[in-house]
């Protein structure tokens, strides 16, 4: 049976005609349509003919080449603006929470506590900065330039990294450098091996004598440990030393290995503690050693130990 194709259904499947994509038989019914229908011919011819593209003028093409590039110049500039805003918010934050302003000794109501373990040798401090709402963050480093042991205190606002405003440290110590408290501005020695000497004088002959001033912590504690252990001989406590009394006499000073700093003192007995006499006084008397010191009981030296520090003394 013959079939023929309207011109519908054969422009329908020319695209798959021009192809080669339809079948034999449906192939053959085109073509034969094709042969006899000059309008579908046309219509064919034209669905092979390329696509005219209307031409964009020059000044449409320039117009959007203009376009694009403002477009990236103000995605530069809302970017830079942005990174901008971050660095300055990121400076002040680390400028207000994490780096601080360092504080200086009598610039700030700053209170601390120090102490020397002369067995480990270990210098520690904790203080407070004492100001409400304030952060402190503590800094040691070395400055081998000056030979220094630099301390730095800054205040901060508080935060989670640095909410309170105490601070405290211990520092290796070994008196060979100095420790010293670093400001903005300014700096001062907190502590030094001749903070930390041993100082022993002689009184004879109407004058005195000094026969030891050296940094020594080992014949600190060693002297310290033999006053602390000699027998008391009285149960009252002693006056100051009447050095008048005396034509010959020891006169002893140890080192403090603890200590306060406070802006303000404000306690007495605070205050009257760091008025008290420090010396230990060794005098003989009937053929006997006795140590002397204001505000303890007279305690009486061994043989073994008076000779010990005579032997010290004359060694130095």
């Amino acid at each position: 049976m013959k079939t023929e194709l309207n011109c519908n259904i054969v422009r329908d499947m020319l695209p798959l005609y021009a192809e080669n994509l339809a079948s034999e038989e449906s192939n053959r019914a085109i073509r034969q349509h094709l042969n006899q229908c000059e309008n579908c011919q046309e219509y064919f011819k034209n669905m092979q003919n390329p696509i005219d593209c209307p031409e964009i003028p020059q000044k449409e093409i320039d117009y959007m080449k203009k376009v694009k590039q403002a477009y990236k110049r103000r995605t530069y500039i809302l970017v830079s603006v942005i990174a901008a805003v971050c660095i300055v918010s990121l400076g002040i934050f680390l400028r207000f929470f994490i780096m601080g302003s360092p504080v200086f000794l009598g610039e700030a109501p700053i209170n601390y506590k120090w102490s020397y373990d002369t067995q480990d040798k270990i210098y520690s401090i904790h203080g407070t900065i004492g100001k409400a709402q304030t952060g402190a963050r503590i800094k040691v480093y070395e400055d081998k330039q000056s030979n220094q042991t630099i301390i730095k205190v800054y205040e901060l606002v508080p935060s989670i990294f640095f909410p309170e405003d105490d601070f405290s440290v211990q520092i290796p110590w070994n008196g060979e450098t100095d420790i010293v408290w670093q400001g903005k501005y300014n700096q001062q020695v907190i502590m030094s091996a001749q903070y930390m000497n041993l100082c022993i004088s002689e009184f004879k002959d109407n004058q005195y004598k000094n026969v030891v001033d050296v940094f020594d912590m080992k014949a600190v504690d060693s002297i310290r440990h033999i006053f602390e252990n000699s027998a008391e001989v009285s149960d009252t406590l002693l006056d100051a030393f009447d050095e008048k009394q005396y034509d010959n006499y020891i006169n002893i000073l140890l080192p403090s290995i603890t200590g306060t700093y406070a802006t303000w003192v404000t306690d007495e007995s605070a205050l009257q503690e760091e008025m008290s006499d420090e010396r230990i006084f060794l005098y003989q008397e009937n053929g006997k050693y006795y140590f002397y010191k204001e505000g303890e009981k007279l305690k009486i030296a061994s043989e073994q130990d008076t000779k010990w520090i005579f032997d010290y003394i004359n060694k130095k």
